[in-house]
């Protein structure tokens, strides 16, 4: 995992719509006027589980928590949380900060 301080996502020129990955096209309005722009590193579990068996390149990982995480700019992603020592005290509305960009995976976030 590469370790930055950047967190990198598109914008729409058209509808404002933003996301967390780089593309050519707005999701949300078909526009081809995107541009990249720099996301906040602060976030919000919004929702999450506990992987106990993972497969593929995730298998080693496991136990490991896959969340969906809202940035400060209201994108929300789906994205691995690193350093939970005890996943029973993981909850909905507990604070995490963007960790590096995993190639396989994208962004990893942390508590």
């Amino acid at each position: 995992m590469s370790v930055t301080h950047s967190f990198t996502g598109t914008i729409c020129n058209q509808c404002n719509f933003k996301v967390a990955e780089v593309l050519s096209g707005c999701p949300s309005c078909g526009s081809e006027s995107t541009e990249k722009v720099d996301l906040k590193e602060n976030g919000t579990i919004h929702s999450f589980t506990v992987v106990y068996v993972g497969f593929g390149h995730m298998a080693s990982r496991a136990p490991y928590v896959l969340a969906i995480v809202q940035t400060e700019e209201n994108v929300k992603l789906t994205t691995v949380i690193d350093g939970v020592t005890d996943f029973s005290a993981v909850k909905i509305g507990d604070k995490v900060r963007f960790k590096g960009t995993d190639e396989k995976i994208g962004p990893v976030f942390q508590y």
